[in-house]
This record gives C-alpha cells, structure tokens and sequence, in this order.
C-alpha cells in the first residue's frame, strides 16, 4: 500500500472516531457545526498554503448571491468581507471550491444539495483577466463543488441520482467517509474512463487520497485573478 493511501485510510478512521464522539453532543445544530470543523480542520492541516478556508457566501458583480456555503476555499491574494460571525461574503474570483458538510445523505436530500451547488455554479466572474503557473487542467474560472458526508445512501444509489439533475446542479465530488467516493468523469481532475458520469472508488481511503490529491491540484496552483471592481460598484 503506498504510503499516502495508509495515511488515509488511518485519517479515516480518525475522522470517523471523532464523529462518533460528536454524538454525545444530542443538540443537532451544535454537533453540526463540530462535524463541519472537524473537515475544516482536516482541510487546513493537509491543503497547500495558497487558500484561506472561511464559510459565507459568494457574491458577483451583478449582485447574486450563493447559499450558505459550509467551507469555501479562497485566494489568499484576494480580498473578503469579513464577519464576526464567520459567515463571510466572498467574491467570485477569489473562490476556488466549496464544500456542503452532511452528516448523512440519501437520495431524498440531495434536491436541496443541488440547489445549493446550483447558486454557485450560477455566479459569473467580473473579468477572465490573470494569470496562473502550475497544473491548469481546471478551468480558469470554475469553483470546484465537494460534498462531504459521514454516512449515507449506497454510492450507486447516489451516482444514479446525481446523474439525473441538471449538470450545473451536480457536485463535482461527492465523498462519503463510510463508503468512498464519486467524482466526475470529465478528464479534468483525473484521466477520462470509460463513458460513466461519475468515476466511482469504493473504498474511503482511496476515496480521501483522491480528493486530497485533486484538491491539492486545484488549490496547489499559484493564480492571480483579475476583478473588474467597477463592477462591484456601480
């Protein structure tokens, strides 16, 4: 086994252990909000130093709005606007991928999901103006949707429902710490295989090095944004 897959599985069980103890908690909306500093934590230990991780919301320069983003990774080159209750707003160009934090999934919640995916894939960035070094397989200006879950449905029975919706209501990752992970097929985070929406790894060790590894290539890359301000304003 190479040394990064051990590594995840052994986080896996970690991740999964402190969860269990959050359950001793009883108050749901305070066990949710440890259970999504627990991914941010873990996010903060393990990604490259390029990107703030806060939660918000994301705005454009038309004035529309995200949803309530769980986590947002942000260009620490770009500006934010900050709340004491660190529910921020973030500008479109300085975010890189956001992450809804569940602690269960099933096929009957993942409408909600989508529409929340739907309001960011919906935001337009002000200008495509900037410049990049490193692997720019991902598209410029597209932020990089990632479900994360404890538990849940089968991932097949969340692959098929996924590949129902709309493709700007889909995530592009979708992991379940109990069972593994789907990502999308697109030959943009990892080599095309085969004609399937999702590629899909049934196993959460393998499951998390692969989303560590394609977030490292998304946020590991050393990106200026440019941002027509103007447009924020008037």
């Amino acid at each position: 086994m190479k040394p990064l897959v051990e590594y995840c599985h052994g986080a896996v069980r970690a991740l999964n252990a402190q969860y269990e103890m959050t359950k001793v908690l009883g108050h749901s909306a305070t066990a949710g909000s440890v259970r999504e500093r627990l991914i941010q934590d873990f996010l903060l230990a393990h990604l490259p130093e390029m990107t703030s991780i806060v939660s918000g919301v994301v705005i454009d320069s038309e004035g529309r709005r995200s949803k309530q983003q769980d986590i947002v990774l942000m260009l620490k080159s770009m500006p934010r606007l900050p709340f004491a209750s660190g529910h921020d707003l973030i500008f479109q160009e300085g975010a890189v991928a956001t992450f809804e934090i569940k602690t269960e999934v099933t096929v009957s919640i993942l409408e909600a999901i989508s529409l929340n995916i739907e309001s960011v894939n919906s935001l337009a960035p002000s200008t495509l103006e900037g410049a990049g070094l490193g692997d720019m397989a991902w598209p410029y200006a597209r932020i990089l949707n990632v479900v994360v879950t404890y538990g849940g449905s089968s991932l097949e029975s969340i692959e098929q429902a996924l590949i129902k919706l709309p493709e700007v209501r889909q995530p592009d990752v979708y992991f379940d710490l109990t069972k593994g992970v789907l990502v999308k097929n697109e030959g943009l985070l990892f080599g095309l295989n085969g004609s399937s929406s999702y590629l899909r790894f049934n196993d959460p060790g393998v499951g998390l090095a692969r989303l560590l590894a394609l977030l490292s290539k998304v946020t590991g890359r050393l990106m200026m944004r440019g941002v027509q301000w103007e447009a924020y304003i008037s």
